[in-house]
């Protein structure tokens, strides 16, 4: 389990040990925007925030957590003193649960480990990425398309990730989607992406979801980074070959370029669509032509 700690002041020694006895990383920030470019860059399971952050500005930093989606769904936990619970309405505030100073070094071990375990039940989030997953993903964008909302989705996934797998074993393959899951999200926030939404459906299939007009310059970034970014997971022989030689899905061994990214992308302009399942529809038949394609790819429906 990896926490981000948000507080204004060290942490006592027992709360440090208690961390580091159920943590396998801590980091203890004490500027909001440190913990929010942190959790970009390497998601935690858990956000814990010290009160005077809790209900600073009436808990901003709080809504700055939950208003992004693309780290909204991760549980935050408000760190108190047994006399905060007094004179504020912690049940309007958009946290999860709280813990006590005061509480017992078991008390604490115990409880971090089942709010995180809660929060995954509750939230149908990708354990590889952390990302939502694919009911996550449904529920969002059926709820954009019911208030008619002008947005592009956009449906990736990576061309020869199977044998890719099968080649170098499924630890690398995990190594390539935490990747790809970083490469998106680092193209979102480098753009600034209003309206955006991540989602991981499962294997190598990913979801995004932002404004239409950002969705072709967000498309192109993506593609730029990945290019650059999974020379770095191949040999150096297979590199030099420009591809590797494994079995496709009927077991028969043949060639494989460097693995690509496609992305289909549809607009739900003018409330086109009324259902998820249209949208994907249309994705889908995109998404069959640009995998025929060689190299990197995206194709973006204009279609009334």
């Amino acid at each position: 389990m990896k926490a981000v700690v948000v507080s204004k002041k060290k942490l006592g020694k027992k709360l440090s040990s208690v961390f580091d006895s159920v943590c396998e990383s801590v980091y203890h920030i004490t500027k909001p925007n440190d913990a929010i470019s942190l959790i970009y860059s390497d998601p935690p399971d858990i956000i814990i925030v010290d009160k005077g952050f809790v209900v600073e500005n009436h808990g901003r930093v709080i809504q700055e957590f939950r208003s992004n989606t693309l780290y909204g769904h991760l549980p935050v936990v408000a760190l108190l003193d047994p006399q905060d619970l007094e004179g504020i309405a912690w049940n309007e505030l958009s946290i999860e649960d709280f813990i006590l100073t005061s509480d017992s070094q078991d008390s604490i071990s115990a409880r971090l480990p089942f709010i995180v375990s809660r929060a995954i039940r509750d939230l149908d989030t990708n354990p590889l990425t952390r990302l939502p997953g694919n009911e996550s993903i449904i529920r969002h964008i059926q709820r954009m398309l019911d208030q008619e909302q002008e947005i592009a989705i956009g449906w990736l996934d990576l061309d020869n990730f199977k044998p890719y797998n099968d080649y170098y074993g499924f630890a690398r393959g995990d190594e390539v989607l935490l990747a790809c899951a970083r490469i998106i999200t680092t193209a979102i926030k480098e753009l600034k992406v209003e309206q955006s939404f991540l989602g991981h459906i499962g294997g190598d299939d990913f979801v995004i979801i932002c404004a239409m007009n950002a969705i072709k310059p967000l498309c192109e970034e993506i593609i730029a980074l990945f290019d650059m970014v999974i020379r770095n997971f191949y040999n150096d022989d297979d590199l030099f070959q420009g591809h590797i030689v494994s079995r496709d899905r009927s077991g028969k061994t043949k060639m494989f370029p460097l693995m690509t990214v496609s992305i289909a992308a549809v607009l739900n302009r003018g409330g086109k669509y009324k259902h998820y399942g249209e949208a994907s529809r249309d994705a889908s038949e995109i998404k069959e032509h640009i995998k025929s394609l060689p190299g990197s790819n995206y194709m973006i429906d204009r279609r009334s």
